[in-house]
């Protein structure tokens, strides 16, 4: 799917570069959902588009982030997000600058989840009339987001936190969901560094020159940086949970231990008892006394009962 944001406001929807005949489409943001290896063929051809940043993005340098030269700026950004599993993902997403507009690349699922909850703020940019405010309305836009994925993280991670300290219920499964928590956050440290780098260097770069966005971008830069703090203070959050609930589990884990202990010591007597006089010795005078089975019967209880009050008394029963 491509959806171009032409310069008279109009949004033209095609399913394929086939579709486009006009050869001088004056646009603003040209993008591309499900981009196929064609589409890319095409904006090479038509646009001399350089797709080298696509091709590394997996990479850890920064070139695999920013790239510019005298054409073209390309930027990846990593975007972690909530599945339809609930499980936190990441996914890339590209965006060529060039002197004869924008061009955006992302996945379908990615454009969904954007489309879903920020249906009002994507249809808002139909309204802006130039391409660099549209161009600083994607900065912004990522900028807002990890705002909004780490807030919505940090309430998931409070209600966590208020099932084990306040309603007290937890199990070994907790460490578990305390452990997918960790790596949500981690997800999103790591791509708001990224975003950080890559907003750092553009605001260093040639291409910056010929927007003049500077400043708007480091207000952007500033968010970003309270925000990383936000991320810092759920990963503390995390490590007191997990700690919580490792020390309860040892608790309840020695309260098990005493109670097997209890058990072992109030049966072994009786038991040993039972063996004793269960043995099949000719010569055992206790057998051939008138009153033994009763007397053995009450030294069997006593033997049980003794140890009990004795550890109920130590309070090891609680």
């Amino acid at each position: 799917m491509i959806e171009i944001l032409q310069k008279n406001k109009e949004l033209l929807k095609v399913k394929s570069t086939s579709k486009i005949s006009n050869e001088n489409l004056d646009f603003h943001l040209m993008q591309f959902i499900d981009y196929s290896e064609s589409e890319l063929d095409w904006l090479r051809k038509r646009y001399n588009l350089d797709f080298t940043i696509m091709k590394h993005y997996q990479d850890i340098e920064i070139s695999s982030h920013f790239l510019e030269d005298d054409n073209q700026a390309s930027f990846h950004f990593s975007i972690p997000y909530f599945n339809k599993d609930k499980r936190m993902v990441e996914e890339p997403v590209f965006i060529i600058a060039t002197d004869i507009g924008l061009f955006l690349f992302l996945s379908r699922e990615l454009e969904d989840f954007f489309t879903d909850i920020y249906s009002n703020k994507i249809k808002s940019v139909k309204k802006l009339t130039d391409t660099e405010d549209i161009f600083m309305f994607l900065f912004e836009f990522i900028s807002d987001y990890f705002a909004d994925i780490t807030e919505n993280s940090t309430k998931r991670i409070k209600i966590l936190a208020n099932k084990i300290l306040i309603d007290k219920e937890f199990s070994n499964e907790e460490l578990d969901v305390i452990t997918r928590h960790n790596f949500s956050n981690l997800l999103i440290k790591e791509a708001l560094l990224e975003t950080t780098r890559i907003f750092t260097l553009y605001i260093k770069s040639h291409w910056e020159k010929k927007t003049g966005i500077k400043k708007r971008i480091q207000i952007e830069l500033s968010d970003l940086s309270a925000i990383s703090d936000y991320i810092q203070f759920n990963f503390d959050r995390l490590d007191d949970l997990k700690e919580n609930v490792s020390s309860k589990i040892d608790l309840e884990q020695n309260h098990i231990f005493k109670m097997l202990t209890v058990v072992t010591v109030c049966i072994s007597l009786p038991t040993f008892i039972a063996g004793l006089y269960g043995m099949n010795f000719d010569d055992m005078p206790e057998l051939k006394a008138p009153h033994g089975y009763p007397i053995v019967i009450i030294l069997m209880l006593l033997s049980a009962l003794l140890p009990f009050i004795y550890f109920k008394r130590k309070k090891w029963l609680k």
